[in-house]
Order: C-alpha cells, then sequence, then structure tokens
C-alpha cells in the first residue's frame, strides 16, 4: 500500500511540474560551459605545494656541466620540496625569463609569498652554506646524498645517463673535472655514469623509472633535465653524436619505453636526426602518447606547480550563432594559425609577437592552442593567455595534449577505449574553458576511416563542440577543403572541416601551399566548395609586401611579415567577392547551408 501511495503522489507532482520542466530550459551560447572541477583531466604529474623560498642560480656563459648541475639541483631540490624536506625551491635564471608567460609565472609564485632570492652559481648553491632567510633554511647541499660522476669530454652520453641516476639515487651531476672540489665539500660518489650510455641506464634503471613520461634530448643541451629528475622519469637521447646516426643510434629503445608508458602521458622534448619529426611522433601516438613539443620550455619544476588548485574559470570568447547574419552572397575565408600544440611557443614569445598584435583581431585570425597541456604546465600563462584573446578570433584545442595523430593514436593498444578515453579529457578542459573547436591531425589522409573514427568520437564525447578542424602530417591542407560529418550524442551533425591552402614560405611553389598571391590565385579558380575557406598559415614563415602586382614567388623574398600579419597580405589580392569571417562563423555558415532544418532547432534553443 506503501508503494501505491507513493507512485500516486509522484504521478500527482508529476503532472503539476510546469511544462518548462519537461523540456529543455533555454540557455545562452555563452553561458554554455562547464564549472572548473577536477573528472580525472589533470595526467602531468607535478609539485603539490609552492615553495616560501625561491633560490636563483645563474650559470656563466654556456658551460654544459655547470647548466647539468644546475639542472640536478632544481630536479633533486624539488622532489625534497614535495618531500617536505625543505622549503626551497631553484628557478634556473635564463633568456627566457624575459619572455610574458615566465613572468607570470613568477609573479604568480611572489603573489603566493614565495621570496626570490639574489642570483649563486650551481657551485656555489651545491657547496656552500647560507644563513636562514625569514626563518627559513636556504642551504641545500644537505638535501643530496652525494654525487653521479660523468665525463662531458670524453663520453658526452655520460651526462644522460647521469639524468636518470640522478633520481634514482638523489646524487647531483658533477663532471670529472670537478670532482675534487664536490668531494672536499663532503660529497661521496653515488654512481660512475662516465663509460655509461642510455642503453646502459635502461638496463640498470628502467625498473625504477615512473612510467608517467619519458624524455628525449640531444646529449649537447641542458633543458628538461630538471623536470625528469623531479618526475623520475627516464631520460634519453637517441644517437651518441647529437642529431646524427654514424656511431649507431637508439630507436630500439625509444620504442621499447614508449610501450612500457602508461596512456595519456606526453614524451618531453625531441631530438632531430635520422629518424624524423614524424616518425618520432608517430612512435609516440601508437602507444597512446603524445609529444609535448617543449624542448626549450623552462623551469618547468615550479611553472607548474599546484596546477590542480590553481585552475580558474577563465573563458574563451566565443560568437553567438544567433547573431550571424546567414545570407551573405560571399566566398567566406577563415585563417587558422598552425603549431598551437606547441608548448614551447606558447611560452617563448608567441603572446607578444604572433597572438596580441593588431592583425590577429583586423585578420580574424583562428589559434590553436594549447587548452589541455598548459593549464598543467603554467597555469599563470594560460589564464593570461585567455584573458588577452584578440577580438573577433576563434580559439581551439589543437590535438588534446601535444603532438599525436588522430589516425594511428593507440593503434598498438586499446584504440577504441583509449581514443575515447583521451576525447574525454580533452573535452573536460575544453568544456570548463568554453573553447568550441578542436582541431585534429591525420598521420596520412584526414578523410581516411581511422581518422574520421576519431571525429566521431570526439564529437560524441563533447556536445558543446561547434565544428572540427581537421589536417594530415603534411601537406597540411591535403584536405584541400573538403568537409565530411559527424553526428554527436544529441543528434546533431558536426562539420569535420578541412584545411584548402596553406600560406607557407618555401623557394617553390606546391599544390596547395606557397605565397599569398599565389593562394589567392589558387582561390579565385578553386571550385570545392568555393564558398568556404580555409586557409592556414604556417607558424614560421615570413612573407614580405610586395604589392598586388607581384609575381607568385616575389613574396618569399626578404621577409618580414609574419602571422597574422601575412593573412593581411593575402587579403590585399582577394577581390570584392570574398569576405573574412572567423573561423567560428565560417563553421556556423557551413552548418546553415548544409543542414538548415537541425541548425535551426539548435539557434531556436537558445536564449
Amino acid at each position: 500500500m506503501k508503494t501505491i501511495t507513493g507512485n500516486l503522489i509522484l504521478c500527482s507532482l508529476l503532472c503539476l511540474m510546469p511544462a518548462a520542466c519537461t523540456q529543455r530550459e533555454k540557455v545562452s551560447y555563452a553561458d554554455m560551459y562547464d564549472a572548473i572541477a577536477d573528472v580525472g583531466q589533470y595526467k602531468l604529474p607535478a609539485l603539490s605545494r609552492t615553495p616560501g623560498i625561491c633560490r636563483v642560480v645563474a650559470v656563466e656563459g654556456n658551460s654544459l656541466k655547470d647548466y647539468l648541475l644546475a639542472a640536478s639541483i632544481t630536479g633533486l631540490t624539488a622532489r625534497a620540496l614535495e618531500q617536505g624536506r625543505t622549503e626551497a625551491g631553484v628557478w634556473i635564471a635564463c633568456n627566457a625569463d624575459h619572455a610574458v608567460a615566465y613572468r607570470k609565472e613568477r609573479a604568480w609564485l611572489e603573489a603566493r609569498g614565495c621570496r626570490f632570492l639574489d642570483k649563486v652559481s650551481p657551485l656555489q648553491l651545491a657547496t656552500e652554506t647560507f644563513e636562514p632567510v625569514d626563518g627559513m633554511i636556504v642551504t641545500l647541499k644537505h638535501l643530496f646524498d652525494g654525487y653521479i660522476l660523468t665525463d662531458l669530454e670524453r663520453n658526452p652520453e655520460s651526462g644522460s645517463v647521469a639524468v636518470t641516476a640522478s633520481h634514482v639515487y638523489n646524487g647531483l651531476i658533477v663532471d670529472r673535472p670537478d670532482r675534487a672540489l664536490f668531494e672536499k665539500a663532503g660529497y661521496k660518489l653515488l654512481y660512475d655514469a662516465s663509460e655509461k650510455n642510455v642503453r646502459d641506464a635502461w638496463n640498470e634503471f628502467g625498473s625504477r623509472c615512473e612510467k608517467t613520461g619519458l624524455v628525449i634530448m640531444p646529449n649537447n643541451t641542458w633543458e628538461l633535465r630538471d623536470v625528469a629528475i623531479q618526475n623520475g622519469w627516464f631520460f634519453m637521447n637517441l644517437y651518441p653524436l647529437p642529431h646524427d646516426a654514424t656511431n649507431g643510434e637508439y630507436w630500439d629503445l625509444y620504442e621499447t619505453v614508449c610501450r612500457t608508458l602508461d596512456s595519456h602521458h606526453l614524451i618531453y622534448g625531441w631530438e632531430a636526426g635520422r629518424h624524423n619529426e614524424r616518425e618520432i611522433n608517430e612512435m609516440a601516438s601508437r602507444n597512446a602518447q603524445a609529444s609535448a613539443v617543449n624542448d626549450w620550455f623552462y623551469n618547468a619544476c615550479l611553472t607548474g606547480a599546484d596546477y590542480r588548485k590553481r585552475q580558474e574559470p577563465v573563458l574563451a570568447h566565443v560568437l553567438d550563432p544567433k547573431t550571424i547574419d546567414y545570407n551573405k552572397n560571399k566566398r567566406l575565408v577563415s585563417f587558422f594559425m598552425t603549431d598551437g600544440d606547441n608548448n614551447q611557443w606558447m611560452m617563448g614569445g608567441f603572446i607578444e609577437h604572433w597572438y596580441d598584435v593588431p592583425e590577429s583581431a583586423a585578420s580574424k585570425v583562428a589559434f590553436g592552442i594549447a587548452a589541455t597541456t598548459l593549464p598543467q604546465m603554467a597555469p599563470a600563462a594560460f589564464k593570461y593567455l585567455i584573458e588577452r584573446q584578440p577580438e573577433n578570433s576563434t580559439l581551439l584545442e589543437v590535438q588534446g595534449g601535444g603532438v599525436y595523430y588522430s589516425d594511428t593514436y593507440a593503434s598498438e593498444r586499446n584504440r577504441p577505449e583509449d581514443l575515447r578515453e583521451k576525447a574525454r579529457l580533452t573535452s573536460a578542459y575544453m568544456r570548463q574553458h568554453r573553447i568550441r573547436m578542436v582541431g585534429l591531425m591525420a598521420n596520412r589522409e584526414a578523410g581516411s576511416p581511422e581518422a574520421m573514427e576519431a571525429y566521431r568520437i570526439f564529437a560524441e564525447e563533447n556536445d558543446q563542440l561547434a565544428g572540427i578542424l581537421a589536417y594530415q602530417y603534411t601537406p597540411y591542407a591535403a584536405g584541400a577543403g573538403d568537409i565530411y560529418w559527424v553526428t554527436n550524442k544529441q543528434g546533431y551533425d558536426i562539420p569535420v572541416v578541412t584545411i584548402k591552402y596553406s600560406l607557407w614560405n618555401e623557394p617553390y611553389l606546391r599544390e596547395r601551399e606557397g605565397t599569398p598571391r599565389y593562394v589567392a590565385r589558387c582561390l579565385d579558380k578553386d571550385r570545392n566548395n568555393p564558398e568556404f575557406n580555409l586557409i592556414c598559415i604556417h607558424a614560421w614563415s615570413q612573407f614580405s609586401d610586395q604589392g598586388r602586382d607581384c609575381d607568385d614567388l616575389a613574396e618569399t623574398q626578404n621577409g618580414t611579415v609574419r602571422g597574422p600579419g601575412i593573412a593581411r597580405l593575402l587579403e590585399k589580392h582577394l577581390g570584392d567577392s570574398y569576405e573574412t569571417v572567423s573561423l567560428e562563423e565560417l563553421v556556423w555558415q557551413i552548418r546553415m547551408k548544409h543542414r538548415p532544418e537541425q541548425t535551426k532547432k539548435f539557434l531556436d534553443s537558445l536564449r
């Protein structure tokens, strides 16, 4: 009887509910986003504490041995900070400190009460005793158990081996000429790497390394050693001689290490050589990893400190599709800036020289940004980047965290499961920062069944997704402006738009890549979806302004115009039949033309 009565009461209440409760309540397009929350998207290991004191270490000249020492001090001190054995952190002074992204990260540390002390040398920091500051111990030498010996002159690879040994033994990296200085200061030898190579390191230490990342860098550099030590990652070079396979290579070892890593993590750095960027990324992709593209990313131990608690509800500006004029009789052109998956670029000049410039707004340029990785690596820099979004521009997440390929991701693991999880992780960042488009790169063909599978899954895992930008590794414009369609879980078809032409400076012209003048002529003759034209701007290309009446290669000479300025060069060559629109508008115009009933239904659901 209680059950019957309860059901009757429930039925009566349902009958009394207002009609608004039986249909989806209207919401404005700008209000469609998720609150900041940890839903499992934070994968990057990092400090969970902020230091109270920061020792600044400065290396004179380009002494590799001193930089390796500094990196080991930095990484081991970060481990000690996490373990509660010190209140100090270490910041390695370098030229990147002048970039606005690093200045924002340092300002955040200072705002949290971290006091930066005067610069000292790595040798001083490792061997000397300092008076306490503000009641905190700022001497660091007691944090280290001894030293790892290298012989960089006779065996440069010993420096790579020493990075892994450093976190295994809690030892500083010391080169042979400085050995006596450290033994005099009371340090003992923990491990001799002077005759070792990275294969030895893997055989000895591979089982003692964390499976949440890997660092690859040439053995004549010092970058990223600190973060490898902090996180307990394996560190390797691909070639015994930097970039040169004459004396052999470690490609098989790279493959072995990739297979041991947990899914959805990052491979930091890379090394050019016999195996090119495409191959390196492909190995990562097949094993459900991504290349972080952060070779020259500095002070990662501190820029990402406590990032899980530092996430702020910064929102990208979006174009309300209800405000668009869908009756334009124009050939629409939209520009997309490449290489937004490049984390080191995001930190090192991207904001000042490519992004926050007047031409960005004038040409309504779309920017790919690292919206899944940068909030973990450098939350203050990410916040500033979003807040400085150029007017009329579109922000899109590219790749979902570093470089991988949509058609091969997790192909050597459980692809259906891992690809869907990758889409979920990416969606969490996008939804929490109101980013409505994603860019996905295929290794081979942007329209292949494998790539289409990825587009479908990304659409299914994000019902706020307005569109997908699709391209392949090279040439980026091989999709030729084709438009594909996938369906989200609400039943809306989502366009997958491929790049039609690339603004790319090389001494010769390709079918779909070249100068502004050349691309303008190609557009005039193009008959593949001629009203919708997505053009990518190669981030590293520069052109010159040669006026409207120039030959197809003239703009390649003496180039000083880069980034969004290149879009302005192309616009000068286009006639009145063209109109520049944002990428968001291009996507909605495509949806209205090809799926008018669905699009009108969606617009009617908005307030």
